[in-house]
């Protein structure tokens, strides 16, 4: 099990003033770049750019509007526009899905009928022989957490390249993420599939995987 954080309204405050002053350029710079687990802090400009918020907005010790004006407040709205989209995605996801209700429903009962199959197994367990994706499943296993960017990747290779169901990835992503959210982690996933937007799927790069993690992985 992952290590607990401090679930208190005063924690993520502290975590909110904290990531202040980094939520204009060295986000924008930095927000594609996975350091890794195992980075300490301060080892890269990269690891900068994960503010550590998502879980308190999921549980709502934090609402968007306050951490979105405190970004305009410490920067300005356009300095800090990479960073308050990421935000305001959110609320874009949960509002979208709110109006769906049937898209929820689906997904429930797709993920309860989907086979239960060696190879979903395999990924479970983070034995696909992917030096990558195994790696992620140990981190979100172990941490509960996963870079936005691997996350990406990871649904990728889980749909395209491993052929694996989307709804069991979603449902593996929801039942182990601090910050899983159903709008978000769901919607984020249809994306991904391309059911989400049609015909405007996401396809995972090994020279991006390699470029953006600092070539800890080279697929």
């Amino acid at each position: 099990m992952p290590d607990p954080i401090p679930s208190t309204r005063t924690a993520a405050l502290s975590r909110l003033a904290a990531f202040a002053p980094r939520m204009g350029r060295h986000y924008a710079e930095g927000r594609n770049h996975d350091p890794g687990p195992n980075a300490p802090p301060g080892s890269s400009p990269e690891d900068a750019a994960v503010s550590g918020l998502s879980p308190y907005l999921r549980h709502r010790l934090l609402l968007e509007s306050e951490v979105v004006a405190i970004a305009v407040a410490s920067h300005n709205a356009a300095a800090a526009e990479s960073f308050i989209r990421e935000v305001l995605w959110r609320s874009y996801w949960k509002g979208w899905l709110e109006l769906r209700p049937a898209i929820w429903d689906d997904y429930r009962a797709d993920v309860a009928a989907a086979p239960r199959t060696p190879a979903l197994e395999a990924a479970l367990a983070g034995r696909t022989g992917l030096d990558c994706f195994d790696s992620w499943t140990h981190e979100l296993a172990t941490t509960g957490t996963l870079h936005n960017h691997a996350r990406m990747w990871f649904a990728s290779i889980w749909i395209f390249t491993l052929k694996l169901p989307w709804v069991l990835g979603a449902d593996f992503f929801l039942r182990h993420l601090r910050d899983g959210d159903a709008a978000s982690n769901t919607l984020s996933w249809r994306w991904v599939a391309g059911i989400q937007t049609p015909g405007k799927a996401y396809a995972a790069r090994a020279e991006n995987i390699a470029r953006f993690t600092g070539g800890r992985f080279d697929p």
